[in-house]
């Protein structure tokens, strides 16, 4: 049986015309040398990705600029601006974007780091601390039925393990990224032009690789990659306003309370943000630790202070802010962060839900291409777009 398939597929491919064959073969063969020559590079790949996702957060800003130099080229009656219209608009969003980091640096990390270090000269009155409230959870501990205990010990082994994990692929990672020092600097130095000349020529590049592509696969290849880009791009501008406000309500409601080091657990609540549904209750753990060093009536407002900021985030801010752009439920949520963390470490544990999001919006553009009655590719980015209910029909 076998034998027969293997003579019909080589009967087919020998029926294809011999020129055709070639080109085939040409094609396929680039597109492997690409991906081996990526692979082989995949160390310092990250910072490109770094640049890819930076053009994702400027592009708004920079198309707003253009439109507004675009403006004023037809009031004024000056041409010339029509043609730098796209260059002036990136550059002021490289001026906007090292203005924020400056102000960052100059406003926010001086009293980050004096917070981290008086943190750390107080680590003995907060072990302290822990360890007296430690022992009294230990003793509540002892006191639960044995069928309760064996599932928290359960519990706590799954999260020590994912933990562990985590921390592993994170040092591996760094250590991988240390023995490719050279290459690292050199895509420091590149990334932030080669970020520029993608903003400034998206539109010419994307043409490019659409006629480099067979003539048959353009329009679901352009499909694909608008939805792709409508997924990533709103998900990721979405996320960095979401940090940056859950940072501040976090470090406001910290120091309303009088909690030590409120800018400091506020910074590390907006960066944990990054990771859904669980970075937020993290973030709250450290901040209770130290509100638990003034009176345990403290610990519990500062609890109940980031319970309410989460459910404020859950209910009202991150629909808003994130939209439907991912629509993942957070029971697969908390499932995909489990299998991300599993196979990816780190990385994983970040990249896992837009990566699920991606391949659902694909699988869901797929089948409604191949369905009975097939939509055009312009139909199905609609239902994608739109958030359309599908069944897969066999």
């Amino acid at each position: 049986m076998n034998e027969n398939r293997s003579s019909s597929i080589l009967g087919f491919w020998f029926q294809i015309p011999v020129r055709r064959r070639w080109r085939i073969t040409l094609f396929s063969a680039a597109i492997l040398l690409v991906l081996v020559v990526l692979w082989a590079a995949r160390s310092v790949l990250g910072l490109y990705l770094i640049g890819f996702l930076l053009a994702y957060i400027l592009t708004p800003v920079v198309r707003a600029t253009e439109q507004g130099f675009h403006w004023l080229a037809a009031k004024s009656h000056l041409r010339f601006l029509h043609r730098i219209a796209r260059s002036a608009g990136i550059v002021i969003g490289y001026l906007i974007l090292l203005g924020a980091i400056a102000g960052f640096v100059a406003l926010v990390i001086p009293v980050v780091v004096r917070e981290a270090e008086q943190l750390w000269a107080a680590r003995d009155i907060i072990w302290f601390q822990v360890s007296t409230w430690g022992a009294r959870v230990i003793e509540m501990y002892d006191r639960l039925p044995p069928q309760v205990r064996l599932q928290i010990d359960a519990g706590m082994r799954n999260l020590t393990s994912i933990a562990t994990t985590a921390v592993q692929q994170a040092l591996r990672g760094t250590f991988s990224a240390i023995s490719y020092t050279a290459g690292v600097v050199l895509a420091i130095i590149v990334v932030p032009f080669w970020t520029f000349f993608l903003l400034r020529d998206y539109e010419t590049i994307r043409e490019g690789v659409y006629h480099f592509l067979p003539a048959v696969l353009r329009d679901d290849v352009r499909s694909i990659l608008q939805m792709l880009d409508h997924t990533i791009g709103s998900y990721l501008r979405g996320q960095v306003i979401l940090m940056l406000t859950i940072g501040a309500m976090q470090t406001l409601a910290l120091t309303l309370l009088g909690v030590d080091y409120a800018l400091l657990l506020g910074v590390l609540a907006g960066l944990l943000e990054v990771i859904p549904n669980v970075g937020p209750t993290v973030a709250a753990v450290p901040a209770i630790f130290v509100a638990l060093m003034h009176s345990p009536g403290l610990a519990l407002l500062t609890a109940g202070a980031a319970n309410l900021i989460q459910n404020i985030e859950n209910a009202w801010i991150a629909p808003r802010v994130l939209g439907s752009s991912l629509g993942l439920h957070p029971v697969v949520m908390m499932a995909v962060l489990v299998v991300g963390t599993e196979i990816g470490g780190l990385p994983g544990l970040l990249l896992a839900p837009i990566l699920t999001a991606m391949l659902r919006d694909l699988f869901h553009y797929l089948t409604c291409r191949f369905a009975d009655t097939p939509c055009s590719s312009e139909e199905a980015l609609a239902r994608v777009l739109a958030r359309e209910p599908f069944t897969v029909q066999l």
